[in-house]
């Protein structure tokens, strides 16, 4: 047996991951070293008997046999390389032949690593959060091709098979840069388990896989916040609500929403305790939990798990003192005769008061981002950002649109052509040359 093909069977991927979690070889030895050099490593410590070359050219050695009178075999190879390998298998130290573990397998087994942090005090990841990671597998993953194949499979079959989902699927560009995520995670988790060596998704093309996804045309600013004309129509749909119903409770909620530009879950999860004459203090927020058979609502740490101070101005604190006569909780500040208030009810009373309003339905998320962007005119981006309580890099992409009418662009290109471009002086200019 030549010495390329003792390599070639011995060294496979499989053998050397083995050989490196089982502290035999290192990761700079297989690169700097030959395969004698590495075969003689892997019997250190294991093979104890001297290994000659006899006087016709072959290597010799001897290994334990009980059947021999002496308890030793003389094994006699044509190569030093063909020796090592037959000692190498001889002492089992090639991995057994065990089937691996499918992407599948491992994916399912690193959601459940994932679901443990869902019950630490500090509460990382929501349950609502592990449940998209099983919707997505299920109807990204569970019946393809990759899902099966074996998790030390290679990084470019790995791209072409994502190609394959990404285009059968219809993605879009969001939820594959989801599963992406997932995947990545996966991987590096299944390092951490020794299932595999390296970490395939390090040298996947992501942008080309992204290239198969469907175009989604991004949505215009004046979609994602209210028009200042809407917003007037909208508010005044839920003060007039309120004149005939003044304990109903949702619209206070909406109202304190459209000055704070607080969260829904903010607000309804929001206590008497947490008001002084300055300041809210959000230190609380309803959040809903999803599991595979049911959901459940519970009031936790805000979003960001950071406290935070939203200053109250005169309207606010004229609001409050209006929300305090009508209160019926010495606890929640939005509570009615059946207890505390929940987010979906303020949802409900956005929509009746849009549709009221006759106005495309509307949400307190809408409110926030058109709060965010109103307020991104005149205070700093960190400032906005630590006021709605989110990064500033997450409000410069997601709450920070154009919210100026065009007679306030019209106004700010005049004064760009008059103060900054000095257009004019390059209009006389102009018509001067042509005169001439």
């Amino acid at each position: 047996m030549s010495k390329k093909s003792i390599k070639d069977n011995i060294f496979t991927k499989k053998n050397i991951e083995y050989w490196v979690k089982r502290g035999i070889l290192g990761i700079d030895e297989i690169a700097l070293s030959d395969s004698e050099v590495l075969m003689s490593k892997i019997l250190d410590n294991i093979h104890t008997h001297k290994i000659s070359r006899a006087n016709d050219g072959r290597w010799v050695t001897y290994v334990p046999d009980a059947t021999k009178s002496s308890g030793l075999k003389q094994v006699r190879k044509n190569s030093k390389a063909e020796l090592y390998a037959y000692l190498i298998d001889f002492y089992g130290v090639l991995p057994k032949k065990t089937k691996s573990k499918t992407i599948e397998e491992v994916f399912l087994e690193w959601i459940e690593y994932k679901r443990e942090f869902t019950k630490s005090n500090y509460k990382p990841l929501s349950p609502s959060t592990i449940h998209r990671y099983e919707l997505d597998f299920k109807k990204y993953l569970k019946d393809t091709t990759l899902s099966g194949l074996p998790i030390d499979i290679d990084d470019m079959s790995i791209e072409q098979e994502l190609i394959k989902i990404v285009s059968s699927s219809e993605m879009i560009p969001q939820a594959f840069g989801n599963m992406y995520g997932y995947l990545n995670q996966m991987f590096k988790y299944a390092i951490r388990r020794k299932y595999i060596l390296t970490d395939p998704m390090t040298f996947i093309d992501k942008r080309r896989i992204m290239s198969f996804c469907c175009t989604v045309s991004p949505k215009k600013d004046s979609e994602r916040i209210i028009s200042l004309d809407d917003l007037h129509r909208f508010l005044n749909s839920v003060h007039e609500h309120l004149e005939k119903y003044p304990a109903y409770m949702p619209d206070y909620a909406i109202l304190l929403g459209s000055l704070t530009g607080m969260r829904v879950g903010e607000i309804v999860a929001l206590k008497w305790e947490c008001i002084d004459d300055d300041f809210i203090h959000v230190d609380y927020s309803e959040h809903r939990h999803d599991y595979e058979d049911h959901s459940e609502i519970v009031v936790g740490e805000p979003k960001s798990h950071k406290h935070r101070l939203v200053p109250i101005t005169r309207d606010i604190s004229e609001l409050l003192d209006t929300i305090r006569s009508h209160s019926v909780d010495d606890t929640w500040v939005f509570a009615d005769n059946d207890g505390r208030i929940t987010s979906n009810s303020v949802s409900d009373a956005c929509r009746r008061r849009s549709n009221e309003a006759g106005i495309e339905r509307t949400s307190i998320h809408e409110i926030r981002r058109t709060v965010s962007s109103y307020l991104n005119t005149v205070l700093p981006r960190e400032a906005v950002a630590n006021m709605l309580g989110h990064l500033p890099t997450t409000n410069e992409r997601f709450y920070d649109y154009d919210i100026s009418s065009r007679s306030v662009k019209v106004e700010a290109l005049e004064k760009l052509s008059s103060n900054i471009i000095n257009f004019s002086a390059y209009s006389k200019v102009e018509k001067a040359r042509k005169a001439l």
